[in-house]
Formats: structure tokens, sequence, C-alpha cells
């Protein structure tokens, strides 16, 4: 029997003694920063603290206090004292060389200009037809003078680093490019690896390809190669491949036993390749032969998708970091979404009850150091869990960053959790922060191996936690709707705790969408900016679009990133464009500069999820949820079975497949819970039939609708109705 109850219908009358279960101690309740004007709306974003009283003499002219009415005009001369020449180190390959250490000597000192875009914003800043997404953790390199770029069914294609113009795009094999290209200064080459499990060499100044590597095998993961003096190496399958560079032959391949689940990392001083497999082993590989060093399982965990709540972990999105100094191998795992509240929320603010508490619960360690000698722990790294999702779901978090300083020093730069917290409600959502990390007991006095010293920086919630990279000694931090960067101060032992930290002072930000300065070709504004649909303000510095929204909600890829190479600043926003910074005015425009999309001759059909939506203003009759995607921008009726439901704190999913990533969602903003009788996640159970109506939209990639009222939602099926009645015999529904 087919029931149709509107559910206003259902619950009228009802009442609950109860309220909605929510994965946190207290509630999100509208908060206020230093530095943000009063009137702007929940979850404004803290500027990083002013740097102390004696820098102040090295930056002339310039505020350094915090308030909103400040102007902090980097383009000042007093601020290039501070920073060194450029090098010539280029980024080459993912996450910089093949330690992955997501660290570059080369700095490019403020101020800066707008130098190009790609993929972005066209003329007036609006959205540039034809833009597209790009796949999770894609990177530009650099080398020859030119921007290479992984871009998923559309190959690789190759900019002019001077103005961002497309050179040429090559999709070699026809698959996908999803890994980041690693360049060959030597032989002019780009390694690019496809899906369909070949490495390709292209010649990097025509695309051509020079040479290839089929394995047979194909993943989806994004396994950027490494290369390292005549060898490239790559994952793929359940193997690692050693290629010589030049004649393309294989020197050896590893058996890995699982599906490896990283791309190589490799040590020079131990002559040792390392990666992450599928089962949670990490395995060191004899570069010499291929054969096996050491293999463990550094996790009490089980391998499998670790979900909202559960046992299992994940190495996918990830990659090894080499601390070439000491002989360490960093492995970053992918927790539970439940585990950003455990074993604290929020975590304390001393290393020594940080290290007890990991030690006593070490399923909660989402950092591990491992010896590349022979595998055992190394010590226990204070990091806690966290990513950047939403709804359940916590993708692979921050990896870390090893900086080698010029006196030998070695240290990492990791996304941390502590107390106190940048801003309240100080719980487990709210307590990540920049960090410095030890790795021996000697760098910085007073402190052990894996602690942890706080960093002044722009605030982000634990659950939208930021990747790194350094330049020199600043540090960049890419969240999905923005990007911080710091430079580092003081270092000095005597900072690093909760209540004196490691001072910064901010540098020019740069966010998705702003129109709080108005349009320039610059694209600059100087004093702050707040995201259009959001009012979330940083500090001033560069806006992508201008008055255009949530852009990153349609054109979604879990990622954002910073590279410094070849005398540029890239930024690849979480929607897949990617801006160049310059040296320069910040006010003025690069004479290079100007809008850049693929070549028409070189566009493909739009992938489901992206493509354009029909702009009418209804639909006639219901869709399956299946289908919603391509109805983007109409209001109607979805109807579909609920897989999935969860209360974030924030928001009620209703998801139609399980895991809710990748289908249309339905999610009920915690305003609008006091109007449902009972607690929205009550009253719709997995299993149960549905029909929804309201306008289709946009939300990290997916397709939403948005619900405010309970009569937006019919029943159509549900073996739920029976509890219901029982509920209401038992009293625990009163009429």
């Amino acid at each position: 029997m087919v029931h149709r109850i509107p559910m206003g219908m259902l619950i009228l009358g009802l009442t609950f003694c109860g309220s909605p279960s929510l994965p946190m101690s207290s509630p999100l309740p509208t908060v206020e920063a230093t530095g943000v004007p009063s009137s702007l709306p929940a979850f404004p974003l803290s500027m990083a603290s002013p740097p102390p009283a004696h820098a102040t003499s090295t930056l002339p002219g310039i505020s350094l206090a915090i308030s909103a009415t400040a102007t902090y005009r980097l383009y000042l001369p007093g601020v290039f004292r501070q920073f060194a020449m450029s090098s010539t180190d280029e980024w080459t390959q993912h996450a910089h060389d093949a330690q992955r250490t997501s660290s570059t000597n080369q700095v490019v000192p403020p101020p800066w200009r707008w130098k190009w875009a790609w993929n972005g914003p066209d003329a007036q800043g609006r959205v540039s037809p034809g833009k597209f997404r790009l796949p999770r953790n894609s990177q530009p390199v650099t080398g020859g003078g030119r921007v290479y770029i992984a871009a998923g069914d559309r190959g690789v294609f190759a900019l002019d680093n001077m103005n961002g113009q497309v050179i040429w795009n090559r999709n070699p094999g026809g698959a996908r490019i999803h890994s980041t290209p690693a360049y060959d200064a030597d032989t002019g080459s780009l390694f690019v690896l496809s899906t369909n499990g070949t490495l390709y060499r292209l010649n990097a100044a025509t695309g051509e390809i020079t040479g290839q590597f089929p394995t047979g095998a194909s993943s989806d993961l994004p396994l950027p190669p490494a290369l390292f003096g005549d060898r490239v190496f790559f994952s793929m399958g359940n193997r690692v491949y050693a290629i010589h560079k030049s004649s393309m032959s294989l020197l050896w391949s590893y058996d890995a036993g699982s599906s490896v689940h990283t791309p190589p990392a490799y040590s020079p001083s131990r002559d040792l390749v390392v990666v992450a497999s599928q089962d949670l082993y990490v395995h060191a590989i004899r570069n010499s032969d291929g054969s096996r060093v050491w293999r463990v399982k550094p996790t009490p965990r089980q391998p499998g998708d670790p979900g909202s709540s559960s046992n299992y972990a994940e190495v996918r999105n990830g990659w090894p970091v080499i601390a070439e100094g000491h002989g360490l191998v960093l492995i970053k795992l992918r927790l539970d979404w439940e585990a950003m509240w455990k074993p604290w929320s929020p975590w304390p603010g001393d290393n020594a009850a940080m290290r007890s508490g990991l030690s006593a619960q070490p399923q909660y360690q989402a950092l591990l150091a491992l010896r590349l000698a022979d595998g055992s722990p190394a010590f226990i790294a204070n990091v806690g869990h966290g990513g950047f999702g939403d709804g359940g779901y916590l993708p692979m978090g921050p990896q870390p960053v090893v900086k080698r300083f010029p006196d030998g020093q070695e240290v990492a730069y990791v996304v941390m959790r502590g107390s106190p917290c940048l801003q309240s409600p100080c719980d487990g959502r709210y307590d990540s922060r920049l960090g410095e990390m030890m790795l021996d007991d000697t760098t910085v006095p007073g402190y052990r191996a894996g602690d942890v010293r706080f960093m002044q920086n722009t605030f982000f919630p634990t659950d939208e936690q930021a990747n790194l990279s350094m330049s020199g000694d600043s540090i960049f931090g890419a969240h999905w709707m923005f990007g911080f960067a710091h430079q580092i101060l003081d270092r000095s032992p005597s900072r690093g705790t909760g209540s004196n930290p490691i001072p910064t002072q901010n540098l020019p930000h740069i966010i998705t969408s702003a129109s709080n300065c108005g349009f320039s070709p610059s694209h600059y504004c100087p004093d702050f900016l707040t995201q259009d649909g959001d009012s979330r303000t940083i500090p001033g510095g560069f806006y992508i679009y201008y008055n255009q929204g949530k852009v990153y909600d349609q054109f979604w890829s879990e990622y954002a990133a910073w590279v410094i190479s070849n005398n540029t600043i890239y930024f690849v926003s979480a929607d897949g464009a990617v801006i160049a910074l310059e040296h320069g005015d910040p006010l003025s425009v690069s004479s290079g500069s100007s809008p850049s999309l693929p070549d028409a001759r070189v566009e493909t059909s739009w992938p489901e999820k992206e493509r354009p939506a029909e702009r009418a203003p209804n639909l006639n009759r219901p869709i399956p949820a299946s289908l919603a995607a391509m109805h983007v921008g109409k209001v109607g009726e979805v109807e579909g079975v609920i897989r999935f439901v969860f209360n974030n704190g924030k928001a009620v999913y209703l998801g139609f497949q399980n895991p809710h990533q990748g289908a249309l969602k339905i999610r009920i903003l915690r305003p609008y819970w006091d109007r449902f009788p009972l607690p929205p996640e009550q009253m719709i159970r997995p299993g149960t039939a549905i029909r929804v109506r309201g306008q289709i939209d946009w939300y990290q990639g997916d397709p939403q609708i948005l619900v405010e009222q309970p009569d937006q939602i019919r029943i159509v099926d549900s073996p739920w109705l029976t509890d219901l009645a029982l509920l209401l015999r038992a009293g625990v529904v009163r009429p």
C-alpha cells in the first residue's frame, strides 16, 4: 500500500520530549572576533595576531592593531627587508620534491599583484563560460617557462607562465589525468600518469608523446609520480614501479600485496622508496633492486572507509612525507567524523597531556612518525584528526610540511589541535590551528619529539582544515573558501605555548568571491575580504570572482593548494581556478594579465555534475533523485529512497545514497529545526521513500535542496510508520 502523507500532517499536533542529538558538547552560537565588523553574522574568521612590539620598527607605516577599520597595505616598501631574494628552486612535481616536503626555498617578496587567472574569472570577475572542476590533489608544477596542470578527463594543460594562455592540451590514452605531473629539466619532458595505468612521457614544449610504460592496472586515485635522478617512481594497482626516465624501461617493480593508495616518496640518503597501501601497511623499498626493506602496520585501526563513526582508517588521497635530516617518514591517516570529539573536546594545551592520551588510545593517532631504518615508531605526534567535509564525512586532512633551515635544523609544520581555541565555542570543531612539530628532543629546549608549538594564524574550524605549503619563512594555508598566508616572525624557544604562540604577520590572503570593495581589474582589496553568500571575513588581499556567490559549491574538488615557483605564487582554489600572483604594486595589473580558459577546440563534454542547468522556472513532474544534477536552478519535486540520515550539529542531512557524496542531498539547516515538532533526523529514517519540493542548487559539488518547512517533504512509503504507531502507544510521542 502506498502512503501519500504530507509530513506536516503526519506530525501535526505531536510534541516530543527531547532535542536533536549533536556530536558536540555545546551549540554553535553566533560569534564575533577582534578585527571583524560586529554587524557580520556567524563564523567571522579572525586575523592572525599582530607581531610583537619589537617588530614594529621594521614595518614603517603599517598599522599593527587589528580592528574593524585597520588597513593592511602590504605593498609598502618597509616589508621588503624581511624577505630574501627568490631562488631558482622550482616546484616541478607534486609537493615540490621527491621527499614530498611541500616546502621551497624560493620566495616571492611582497607586495604581490594579480598576474593572470586560468579556468576562473572573466575580465569582469564573473565565472567564465566553459569553466570546469579539477581533480582532487591537482597542483600546478612548472618547468621551461610553462605551468602544467592535471585536469581529469580533459587531460593535462600546459600554460604560458607569462600570461596563463594555453600552449597545449593533451590527454594521452584518452582516460583521465588525476595525478599531478612531474617535469624533468634534463630531458625537457613531462611525466604524466593516466588512470588507465600507463605512465606517459611527453615533450614538455609540445605535449607530444615520446615514450610510455603500461602497467595493465588502473586507478582513479591521485598518484603523482616522483622524479629523482634518472628514475621515475609511481604507484599503480598493487605495485610500485621504478622506470628509467630516458629509456622508459622497467628497472624494478614491487608487489605490495594490496592496492597502493599513496604515491611514492623517496629518501636519497637511505635510497628508499616509501608508500602506504589500502590495508594500512607502510612499505619501504630498496631502490637498488626493488626488494622489501620493511613492512609495518602502524595503527590498530582496520582498513576501510571510516564514515561517521567506526574503527576504520584510510591513507588514500594522502602521501608519505620524508624528513630526510631525521631519517623519518610521516604518514597521515583519515579517521572517522566522530574522532573530532575524541579523545578530547577541545584538545588540551599541554603536550604531556596530548602524548599521554594518544599513548593510551592509539586509535586516535592521526599522524604517524616512523623510522626509515626499520619502520618502528619514532615518537607520538601530538596531532589530532581533522579535514574538511560535512554531514558525517571528513575526507583526508592536510599533510605535514617538512622545513629544513639553513643551520641544518629540521621541523614539521602541521595543522594541530589544542586549547585555548582561536574562537568560541572552544570544542572539538573549533580547536584547530597551525603548529610547529618537533622531530627530536633538542631543536627547541623544553620540547620533545612529537611536541607541537602553537602559532598565530587566520582561524579555520577542525572540519575545515587547510592544506599547507611553505616558502622560505612564510606558511600558506589553502582552505576550501579562501587561502591565507603568514610570515613567521619569531621562533625563539620562549614562543610556542597557547598563551605565547609563535607570532606571524599577515601576508595578502585570497578569497573565492567578494564584493565588499567593488570590482577592480587588480582584484585587490586591502582592508578585509568578505565571502559573497557566506559573510565570513578574512584579512585583505585578492578576490578571485566578483559578486558570484559560492562558486566552490558547483565546482567542488575537496582540495585547494598554494604553490610557489618560477617567481610566481599560484593558488588553486577548491573550484579549480588557478590564480597567479607576482611581485609588484597590488593596485596595478601585470602587463600579461588576461583571463584564460582552454581553447574551444580542446573542450570536452561536461561530466554530469558539471553540466550547466537549463534555466527553466520549474519542473512539470517529479524526477528521480539520480537526475537532480541535470536540473540545477529549477524548482520542482524530486523523489527517491533515503539511505543516509545524519545530524552534524549544523544541519540534518538526508542522502539518497550512503555515503552521500556524489548524489542529491536534502539539508535542513539548524535555524529551521524548531519548525519540526520532531527532530528532523528522527522523522525520516533510512529506507523511507519521499518526495521533496524546492529549488535544486549546488553544495560541495553535488545537487542539494534546502528544506525550511516540514510540508516540503512528503512520505511516499516508509516501514517506519509502524514504529510511529508504537511510539504513540508507548507515550514517547504524545498526540
